[in-house]
């Protein structure tokens, strides 16, 4: 043909399977042992192929890890792309913007006049990993025979080799070394025969869903004859420790969710059987946890269990749990202090450390940021400091200040802000806004627009834009209304694009990613690449991280290309929920954490977990402040309440007089819903008679899943529905009664059952406090987010 193809130059391959000719990176050239002309290449894939379908710029193509060998004669022309590093950070901001249009200029003129379409390429997609990253500069087109994707595939294929070692005392499996002693975790289907029948109804749908089995390995059994031990024919002798769920629900409510139990049992198990490790040690030999217990796969063990008697007693001091230090994390806060030296200098060690922790926190943004759900697990984690927050509720911007004292707290729309700070710094130009908007920015007194974050200032930008628009739950999903809410997305973005932080954290609900046919979704993926983000999404279930409620989240991280993505946290708590996929392209789908069906280290928390220790009180409770009367039972509860003296906001919404007689039939049994309540008429104190049951609900029962849980009471075994803003017995989330009291779950309750702290107070009338609760994030989640934010910042930091 002519054309001269070089290393790192673009080229169009014919693959059979695909539309249209593949354009492959030339990664390096070599000559076949026939003598043939062959080159190395990465493929590039068009923006529409991929997650962003089309909301792709047409001209952007992104390289893969997808690689292979290719003869020079099966390329049919050159192509030109251009491989471009984008200088980052805010201050770049309106000269990157005006390249960029430039370049579209020159793109037009090109395609007027009949010229092949020029394509860029700024990012790596990563399908199966649900991201995009920045481009390896550093390894591509090297001409040297190296191949970075080459090298990806090749550390797969290592994780995946099994190798017993000649000793027969270790083997390696799936990336992990393991020797004898180690502490495994061990799929609960090897140990079947105790599995319970799975419940039918909602309300406990955790039942039978059980944790790991922790095990000691004893001894690893090869196979004789064999020369190479595979992973399926080479077995472990196992130790097998029990639960306190093993042994009752009751023993399991009042005992540490970290406890295990020392036995005589032995199995023998195959390799494959083998989900993790973790460490098993005395009570007294556990790490010193900081605010919410950080868990690193360590259990704690006193005693030993009988499963042939039932009896549990003092591990004898004779059998020693031996340890490994593997897997433990190096946190500060968890170092014991063993009093080494003296114990001043001790102090004055562990202070720096906490300094240096706090100054390491980055500088953080919330907006839409309610009454701090989001703010307060990323700070528990330790990787952030929420210094500014946005939020344009009255009452819940009041609750983000009585939990967050030293955050500036903004109580406004966040385009009115955005507004204020362009012009603060000289950009009103840039400002696309409403002349609504720029009236009331020109009106902030001078105080609030001294303390107005400047680009340069914010490390972080979080937050969760209102998704009215989106929740299954808004019954007014298609009224012009709820695409105003999307406007919303835009100006969360417009806060990205304006500041450039470091990070970004985009929260919403599970339908954020397929409402409006996904192009929200793919849009707002889209806009953040354009920014130069690397990007990553993915769904995730509250239940999964310690509350005691089913709540799937989208979210979406960006990271500045200097940083390093953060990765989902694990699951830590079976969960009964299906695999939480996002449709990627051409049927490809994308998982961000495993479905927990076949173990997590933790059993699931339940309602009686949660609630099981408050006092009673009554419909339409209303006073604010209570005794707890009693000590707290549950690690949960332990955990939640802290050192709280007083009970606040146990108090419960007034049902009306028929609501509250119904509630009075409904039985005090799992799963009890209004088709327990007896076909009859009641008189009301009025002189009325009334239908008990409710006329609409067998009338449209057909439509609607027969109403299941309307009236519905919650099951102590069970799990909390999805916690909303208004809890009522017609409510879309109907389980809203108490177990065994005939009332409406109480704000307390309803705090607990998203993770909140008993010490976090919420502002306003009751309906406030339900909404506050309702909207916000669960603060566990946000903590276990905040986790791997944190490991992302530390993993930079070494370096």
């Amino acid at each position: 043909y002519g054309e001269v193809i070089v290393v790192g130059s673009a080229v169009l391959v014919e693959i059979d399977s695909y539309e249209l000719p593949a354009i492959y990176f030339v990664e390096y050239m070599f000559e076949s042992s026939e003598g043939s002309k062959m080159f190395h290449g990465r493929m590039m894939q068009r923006g529409s192929e991929t997650v962003l379908g089309n909301a792709a710029n047409e001209r952007e193509v992104f390289l893969t890890n997808d690689c292979g060998d290719f003869e020079l004669e099966d390329v049919k022309q050159t192509v030109v792309v251009d491989i471009r590093l984008v200088p980052w950070g805010y201050q770049h901001r309106k000269d990157n913007a005006n390249m960029a249009k430039s370049d579209k200029t020159k793109a037009e003129e090109r395609k007027r006049k009949g010229l092949p379409m020029e394509y860029y390429c700024k990012s790596l997609y990563c399908p199966d990993r649900g991201a995009f990253f920045r481009l390896p500069f550093d390894s591509l087109g090297l001409g040297s025979g190296f191949c970075y994707s080459c090298k990806v595939k090749d550390v797969g294929k290592d994780k995946e080799m099994f190798k017993v070692n000649s000793l027969k005392t270790g083997f390696v499996y799936r990336g992990i070394e393991y020797s004898v002693h180690d502490y495994v975790y061990v799929s609960p289907h090897q140990f079947a025969l105790e599995r319970a029948e799975n419940e039918n109804f909602k309300g406990g749908r955790n039942i039978g869903l059980k944790p790991y089995v922790v095990c000691q390995v004893l001894e690893i059994i090869v196979p004789k004859e064999q020369e190479r031990a595979g992973k399926e024919s080479t077995q472990i002798k196992v130790r097998r420790f029990f639960r306190p769920e093993d042994i009752s629900s009751e023993k399991a409510y009042s005992s540490d969710i970290r406890e295990v139990y020392y036995s005589e049992e032995t199995h023998i198990l195959s390799v494959e059987a083998i989900g993790g490790k973790c460490e098993v040690r005395k009570r007294n030999d556990l790490p010193e946890a900081n605010a919410p217990a950080i868990f690193h796969h360590i259990f704690f063990c006193d005693r030993i269990y009988d499963p042939s008697k039932g009896s549990l007693k003092q591990l004898p001091t004779q059998i020693k749990l031996r340890y490994s230090t593997g897997i433990v994390d190096n946190d500060i806060a968890y170092q014991k202090k063993k009093g080494k030296g003296k114990e001043g200098e001790n102090e004055s060690e562990v202070k720096k450390q906490r300094e240096a922790a706090q100054e390491n926190r980055l500088a953080t943004l919330d907006i839409f940021a309610g009454c701090g759900g989001l703010s307060e697990g990323l700070q528990q984690s330790g990787a952030s400091l929420t210094k500014w927050a946005i939020e344009y509720e009255e009452p819940a911007g009041d609750a983000f200040k009585l939990n967050h004292p030293g955050s500036l707290v903004f109580i406004n729309n966040c385009n009115v802000i955005l507004r204020a700070i362009m012009e603060r710094c000289g950009d009103a130009d840039d400002c696309i806004s409403t002349s609504e908007a720029a009236e009331l920015a020109a009106s902030l007194d001078e105080k609030e627009i001294n303390n107005l974050p400047l680009p340069g200032q914010v490390d972080f930008i979080n937050g969760g834009p209102p998704c009215q628009g989106f929740s299954g739950m808004n019954r007014f999903n298609q009224s012009t209304w709820s695409k105003v809410q999307c406007e919303m997305i835009l100006a969360f973005l417009s806060f990205a694009d304006y500041f450039r932080p470091r990070y970004f954290l985009l929260e919403n609900v599970r339908n954020f990613v397929s409402f409006n046919k996904g192009q929200t979704f793919r849009l707002t993926l889209a806009s953040l690449l354009d920014m130069g983000y690397q990007v990553r999404f993915g769904i995730l279930e509250a239940g999964a991280y310690g509350v005691s409620q089913s709540r799937k989240r989208a979210f979406i991280w960006a990271a500045s290309p200097e940083e390093t993505l953060p990765e989902w946290p694990e699951p830590m708590h079976v969960f009964a929920v299906p695999e939480l996929k996002i449709t990627l392209s051409n049927n490809l789908q994308y998982a961000a954490v495993r479905s927990t069906a076949s173990g997590a280290p933790f059993r699931a928390i339940t309602v009686r977990d949660t609630i099981g220790d408050l006092p009673a009180v009554g419909n339409g409770a209303s006073k604010t402040n209570l005794e707890y009367e009693n000590e707290p039972i549950s690690w949960f509860q332990k955990k939640i309440r802290g050192n709280m003296a007083v009970l606040t906001d146990h108090i419960s919404k007034e049902m009306n007089e028929l609501n509250l007689i119904r509630c009075q039939k409904i039985p005090k049994r799992p799963g009890a819903d209004w088709h327990d309540l007896p076909d009859e008429k009641v008189k009301l104190s009025t002189g009325q008679v009334v239908d008990l049951i409710p006329w609409c609900l067998p009338n449209t029962a057909k439509r609607h899943n027969q109403w299941k849980g309307l009236f519905g009471r919650l099951d102590w075994e069970g799990n909390f529905p999805t916690s909303i803003t208004d809890p009522q017995p017609m409510g879309k989330v109907g389980m809203c009664f108490h177990p065994e009291q005939d009332r409406i779950l109480t704000v307390r309750e309803c705090a607990r059952s998203q993770g909140f702290p008993d010490g976090y107070q919420f502002a306003g009338n009751i309906q406030h406090k339900h909404r506050q609760i309702g909207n916000a994030v669960p603060p566990p989640l946000a903590f276990a987010l905040g986790r791997k934010l944190k490991e992302a910042l530390d993993s930079k930091r070494s370096v």
